[in-house]
C-alpha cells in the first residue's frame, strides 16, 4: 500500500503539499494539483478520510437520521439521497433510530456527540420534543424530509392538496357518502402531521359540498392493521360508497377487505389513498402521487449547495412543498 510520502517524493512536493493537493484544500496551484492527483493515481494511493477532514475540516460525508428503513417512504427517500450524494462524492453515515423514533434519543445523543459530517438529513418522525431545536447547535447544514419545520430548511408534499384532491375526485364522481380512514402517527415532533393536514382537508371538501359528516377512523400504519379495521367497517348495511386512504397502505387494506366481504370495487365501493406505491400498479389503485426518491436527491443538492455558501450566513428554514398528482385507475367510479 503506497503511503503519502512515496507519492510526495514521486511528485517532487512535501507531504504537506501532497496532503492539500489530494484533500483539496487551498494553497495549491493547478499544476501542482494535477501532478500529485495523477502520480497518486498511478501508484494507486487513496487518502483517507481522517487526513482529509484534517487538512480541509470536510468529512464528504452526510448523516441521515431516519426512524425506520423498511417502509416504502423511507425507503424511497434514503434511495433519492444515496444517489444523489453519490454524484457529488459524498458518503451517508446513516443513523436508524429505531422504528418511528422509539428509543431514538439515546441515538440521537451519540450523534450528537459524534457529529463528524458535513450535512444531515432528518426524515420525518426521526426526533421528538426539543431536539429538532438542537441541530442548530451542530453548524452545519441541516435539513428535515417530510413535513414542515420552522426549525430547519424542510421538504415534504403539499399534503392539504393532496388531501383536497383525493377527496374531490371522488366528489366529482359523484359520492356523497365518504368516509376518511387515517393512517396513525406513531411519534410525531411537530405540531400536526401529514395524516392530520389531509384528514382536515378531507373535512373541509365535505363541509364545501354538504356531504354527511361520519367520524373519521385511524388505523394503524400498515396494511394488515388497516385491513383489520376495514373488514369491520365494511361488513355494514350502512357503509359509505367512497373511502378517501390516508396512504396506499391503508388503502390496499380497504380494497382486500372489501374483496373478502364479496364488496365490487369499484361498483359498490370506491377507494383512493396517497402515495402512489409500486403495489398501487397491479392492485389497480387510484392515488395521489408523490416521489420521496426526488425530494431526498433534491434536499442533498441543497445541502451542497449550502455547504458552499460562507459560513455565519442565516440558517435558511424555508419550506419546499411538492404538488401532488392525481393518478386515476380502477378503484374509483360512479357510484351504482
Amino acid at each position: 500500500m503506497p503511503l503519502l510520502s512515496d507519492v510526495a517524493r514521486a511528485a517532487g512536493v512535501s507531504k504537506a503539499t501532497a496532503s492539500r493537493a489530494l484533500s483539496g484544500a487551498e494553497g495549491v496551484s493547478p499544476a501542482t494539483r494535477e501532478r500529485v492527483e495523477r502520480i497518486a493515481a498511478e501508484l494507486g494511493f487513496r487518502a483517507s478520510g481522517a487526513a482529509r477532514r484534517l487538512a480541509t475540516g470536510k468529512t464528504r460525508t452526510i448523516g441521515v437520521l431516519t426512524p425506520s428503513v423498511d417502509r416504502w417512504y423511507f425507503g424511497s427517500v434514503l434511495h433519492g439521497i444515496a444517489h444523489a450524494a453519490d454524484i457529488h462524492e459524498h458518503d451517508v453515515l446513516l443513523y436508524d433510530l429505531g422504528a418511528f423514533g422509539h428509543g431514538g434519543h439515546e441515538k440521537f445523543e451519540r450523534f450528537m456527540r459524534r457529529g463528524e459530517v458535513d450535512g444531515l438529513i432528518t426524515i420525518t418522525w426521526s426526533l421528538v420534543g426539543g431536539d429538532l431545536s438542537r441541530l442548530a447547535e451542530l453548524g452545519i447544514p441541516v435539513a428535515t424530509v417530510g413535513e414542515p419545520t420552522p426549525h430547519t430548511r424542510s421538504f415534504s408534499l403539499d399534503d392539504d392538496a393532496a388531501g383536497t384532491q383525493a377527496a374531490e375526485h371522488l366528489v366529482a364522481l359523484g359520492h356523497t357518502d365518504l368516509l376518511h380512514i387515517a393512517s396513525e402517527t406513531e411519534v410525531q415532533p411537530f405540531d400536526a402531521s401529514s395524516s392530520d393536514r389531509r384528514k382536515r382537508a378531507f373535512e373541509a371538501v365535505s363541509a364545501r359540498h354538504g356531504l354527511r359528516m361520519r367520524p373519521v377512523r385511524t388505523v394503524p400504519t400498515s396494511l394488515e392493521g388497516a385491513h383489520a379495521v376495514a373488514r369491520e367497517l365494511l361488513d355494514r348495511p350502512d357503509r359509505p360508497t367512497g373511502i378517501v386512504a390516508g396512504t396506499d397502505e391503508v388503502a390496499l387494506g380497504v380494497v382486500l377487505a372489501a374483496h373478502q366481504l364479496r364488496i365490487r370495487v369499484p361498483e359498490e365501493l370506491s377507494v383512493i389513498g396517497v402515495d402512489d406505491v409500486p403495489a398501487a400498479t397491479a392492485f389497480g389503485l387510484t392515488t395521489i402521487r408523490q416521489d420521496p426518491a426526488q425530494h431526498g436527491e433534491d434536499v442533498v443538492d441543497w445541502i451542497m449547495a449550502a455547504l458552499a455558501e460562507p459560513r455565519g450566513a442565516e440558517p435558511d428554514r424555508s419550506h419546499t412543498a411538492y404538488a401532488p398528482e392525481l393518478v386515476v385507475r380502477s378503484s374509483t367510479a360512479p357510484p351504482a
